[in-house]
């Protein structure tokens, strides 16, 4: 089947899908799950601009020692999203396994790059396992903590599942939402055989903008990625800066603390503004989301729109996952919820 039959998945905080502008109310984007808050940047130095940006032994090492692993298990890429498009076709053809509910890029990608693609709806231990034997899955790919559903994957789960799966298949786990939410952090799987994880600094950091990330795997694996994503794929300013923030444990720490207190807040306040209605609220440290029948979180977008909120809305079956970013300030999100007919959208 050709790329052509295959949507590409639309994207939160994209302007060029946004409705025009409340000349009063300013869009806040609350559609990316980004960290407001930003680690502080710092200019970098002026030759990481003015040389190429080789392997950089420091930021390695500086990974390593975040990640706590070794370092000949890590790969800096440009964000996970270049190995998102990539892995599906260095991986061997076959069956994959994901969640029904999740990041749709892997599903996207996965199925351009030739794979079947199989469903899970519901993350049970036995299940999964009987759906990867009888349904002859090859690979899995899973979403730790997942986007959107807040779900999160025990490290005993991931291998059972690993052994579960054909010796020359991939686990593949995007953790891209792990660093605020270090309870899910599966790191120690790092360079088993046949696992394959993801990690991302721009959502906890902040800095989306920089396109830096890592994949943790074993050494034959990485070479062979690092190969076809090509010389020079991490520019030299994101280097040094990831290195800087990396190293930054103080504002680490402090940071989970203030996103931990922020999305408790911010669940609070929309189960507060949807209270009585057929809405579901779970929440991660970057997010919140309201799961709802799709019509009606169509509905619900379409109005955040016009008081100046941009929210994502994940379409799975008849279900709608809305996404709701962490507000900067809570006071003003309060305000602009306040301007929302509750009853008129729930009609």
């Amino acid at each position: 089947m050709s790329d052509s039959h295959y949507r590409p998945p639309m994207h939160g905080g994209d302007p060029r899908q946004l409705p025009a502008e409340n000349s009063t109310l300013p869009m806040l984007d609350l559609a990316t799950g980004i960290n407001p808050w930003p680690w502080p940047l710092v200019n970098p130095p002026n030759d990481c601009y003015t040389t190429l940006p080789y392997f950089n032994a420091e930021l390695q090492s500086a990974a390593a020692s975040y990640y706590g692993v070794a370092p000949e298990l890590i790969l800096a890429t440009a964000g996970s999203q270049p190995v998102i498009q990539q892995l599906p076709y260095i991986a061997p053809k076959g069956r994959v396994l994901l969640p029904a509910v999740g990041y749709e890029e892997h599903r996207y990608r996965w199925q351009r790059a030739g794979h079947d693609i199989v469903l899970f709806e519901r993350y049970d231990r036995e299940e999964i396992a009987r759906q990867i034997a009888t349904e002859n899955i090859l690979h899995m790919v899973l979403i730790s903590p997942n986007n959107p559903s807040a779900d999160q994957l025990a490290i005993e789960d991931l291998r059972y599942w690993r052994s579960v799966l054909p010796a020359q298949g991939l686990l593949v786990v995007d953790q891209a939402f792990a660093d605020a939410n270090p309870e899910s952090d599966v790191s120690a799987l790092a360079g088993e055989p046949g696992i394959v994880l993801l990690r991302s600094v721009g959502k906890f950091f902040g800095l989306p903008g920089l396109r830096l990330g890592f994949v943790l795997a074993e050494p034959s694996l990485l070479a062979e990625l690092d190969c076809c994503l090509g010389p020079w794929t991490v520019s030299g300013a994101a280097q040094w800066i990831g290195q800087q923030a990396l190293l930054d444990r103080a504002w680490q720490r402090q940071t989970r603390e203030k996103l931990f207190a922020a999305s408790s807040a911010q669940a609070a306040l929309l189960a507060k503004v949807f209270a009585g209605e057929d809405i579901r609220c779970v929440n991660s440290a970057l997010f919140v989301t309201l799961i709802m029948p799709l019509a009606q979180a169509e509905a619900l977008q379409s109005a955040s729109y016009q008081v100046g909120l941009s929210v994502r809305v994940y379409h799975c079956g008849e279900s709608g996952y809305m996404r709701w970013g962490l507000a900067g300030d809570l006071t003003v999100l309060a305000e602009r919820l306040s301007q929302l007919d509750i009853r008129a959208l729930a009609a």
